[in-house]
């Protein structure tokens, strides 16, 4: 029979006297009102939650929605685990749960927790959705460690999408050792990017308020998985993207993949740049719209959501190592679902523009923004380019993904009207083309046009070094305005801008230099995959090729 919580309260007052004195204040957490059977109409008695959200009520720890509701399934914002994490601080040192009210609601919370620790830096995302990640840390943050102490032996490194180098990683640990929190699936996978639901939040703020409820739990060592059981588990989540120009052409057909319940997904930064619509196709082959929070050009990733709830997604780490087995999941040559397998060569290539995955995994145009997973399916990188021949191929780091911007997606017409190219930096009547005397400062020689092509030349001893500075910097310009070289050489533009860009080594009058030739284009191919090519007489390999 189930345990009713009315016994459970009782069981806190029981258990007074045998609680080691780190205990003490648990004897602070008693009934503050009466919860009656049925208050509220959205949890039935026979729920798993029910016995919390009663308990969680009677100690004064979460209200409902209303007299009648408590909507067991909503998700807990922020700044409501901001209020549970005050309460239950409040209520162990010093026995009460009262605060004084505050506009906004939270304020008085907030400032609570900044002024005991439980925050360490106001936040801008209070009526945001709260994540698991965020839940745990501002928990854990509300009761002293010796509160918390250890029933479980979880070793560093066993919840599987939990890596060490997490922000959240110490929260999440303590409370699995505590019993607080004992993961969402059989190999205890915490799902830190999913949010918190308010049944949930029940369940484990009563194990806060009551040691008598933590549970023992034991986590196995993950096991590798293969090819197939890659592609059965993960592929749900990878998605064919298409990128649309104002008059509904498709500019391009890329992979993306996402990352929670609620649509948050990642993708290269040159299928998004520039463009007015992205549309989802889901394996299922039912298509969704997608928005935009951010794009980081100079590591080509992009920060989208596909909008929707309840979607497949993977999970996410942080931890990769040379000689780990990994896959490329996406829709290469814009067909049907595709894994290739290989292994991690460095995990921290640093040739290009920024610090990417090598790997042997076969990438080919249609997999840009695609998964590169690790071998227990989490996801470690998104692929962004390769050698011509598909190997070895380079992902973005999904570590990157934390240091983007934009609480809020837009749509891509106006996240597009609101980032346009700055004309300050570009050649004139050639827009958007950045002009690489403005963007290095290295002097013009001279240019010439002929025909169709205009051609800027500039001096090589005027260039500092071997040029890698310099190339660098224009190759970043090109890509924060639309250009990304696809294939030959060339860059063109993500967002249909009629215009080709090549560099070149060249003379300009019996003059070493560096050509820069901009052309007119009578239409644009459909990008796929960056090709990663030695460029510049080989004296660097520029990341500039877009899959």
């Amino acid at each position: 029979m189930k345990k009713r919580i009315c016994s459970l309260l009782l069981t806190v007052t029981l258990l007074l006297g045998l609680l080691p004195s780190a205990f003490a204040g648990y004897e602070n957490f008693t009934a503050q009102t009466t919860y009656t059977p049925g208050q509220f109409t959205d949890v039935s008695e026979d729920a798993w939650y029910a016995d919390n959200v009663r308990a969680a009520y009677e100690y004064g720890l979460i209200n409902g929605q209303s007299a009648t509701r408590f909507a067991p399934d909503s998700s807990l914002t922020v700044a409501e685990a901001i209020k549970l994490a005050a309460c239950l601080h409040s209520i162990y040192h010093t026995g009460s749960a009262e605060f004084a009210s505050s506009s906004p609601w939270y304020q008085t919370y907030v400032d609570y927790a900044l002024q005991n620790g439980i925050l360490t830096a106001a936040r801008s995302d209070y009526t945001q959705p709260a994540s698991r990640a965020v839940f745990a840390s501002v928990l854990a943050a509300s009761l002293p460690a010796e509160a918390l102490t250890a029933i479980n032996t979880i070793e560093d490194g066993a919840i599987p999408d939990v890596s060490m180098s997490a922000s959240y990683a110490d929260a999440v640990y303590l409370l699995y050792r505590a019993g607080v929190l004992t993961g969402s699936d059989s190999a205890g996978r915490f799902m830190p990017s999913s949010t918190i639901k308010r049944s949930e939040a029940a369940a484990i703020v009563t194990r806060m308020a009551d040691p008598s409820l933590r549970r023992t739990v034991s986590i196995a060592a993950s096991a590798e998985l293969t090819a197939s059981e890659i592609y059965e588990r993960c592929m749900p989540a990878v998605f064919k993207l298409y990128s649309y120009d104002a008059r509904g052409n498709v500019l391009s057909m890329g992979s993306g993949v996402i990352i929670s319940a609620n649509g948050d997904a990642v993708t290269c930064g040159h299928i998004a740049n520039g463009v007015q619509r992205l549309v989802a196709e889901m394996m299922d082959g039912t298509k969704r719209e997608v928005t935009i929070y951010d794009i980081d050009t100079t590591a080509d990733i992009s920060h989208i959501r596909v909008v929707g709830s309840g979607l497949p997604y993977l999970e996410t780490s942080n931890e990769v190592q040379a000689g780990d087995t990994v896959y490329a999941l996406g829709y290469p040559g814009g067909g049907s679902a595709k894994v290739t397998t290989g292994v991690v060569t460095d995990p921290k290539n640093q040739d290009y523009l920024t610090t990417l995955i090598e790997s042997t995994a076969s990438v080919i145009s249609g997999n840009s923004g695609g998964a590169l997973v690790d071998a227990q399916g989490r996801l470690i990188g998104v692929t962004v380019s390769s050698r011509g021949s598909g190997t070895p191929s380079y992902s973005v780091p999904i570590s990157v993904l934390e240091t983007q911007e934009g609480s809020t997606a837009v749509s891509p017409a106006v996240y597009t009207s609101t980032h346009q190219p700055d004309a300050s930096n570009c050649y004139e009547k050639l827009y958007p083309v950045p002009d690489f005397g403005a963007v290095t400062g290295v002097p013009l020689l001279g240019s010439i046009k002929d025909r169709g092509t205009t051609y800027f030349y500039y001096r090589l001893s005027d260039l500092s070094g071997d040029g890698t500075q310099q190339l660098l910097q224009y190759y970043a310009a090109l890509n924060q305005n639309t250009f990304y070289q696809f294939s030959d050489g060339v860059f063109t533009s993500s967002a249909g801008y009629l215009l080709s860009v090549k560099i070149v080594e060249t003379t300009y009058r019996g003059v070493e230099a560096l050509g820069i030739c901009v052309s007119g284009i009578s239409s644009q191919p459909i990008g796929g995959l960056v090709q990663a090519a030695d460029l510049f007489c080989a004296r660097i390999c520029a990341y500039c090729c877009a899959l």
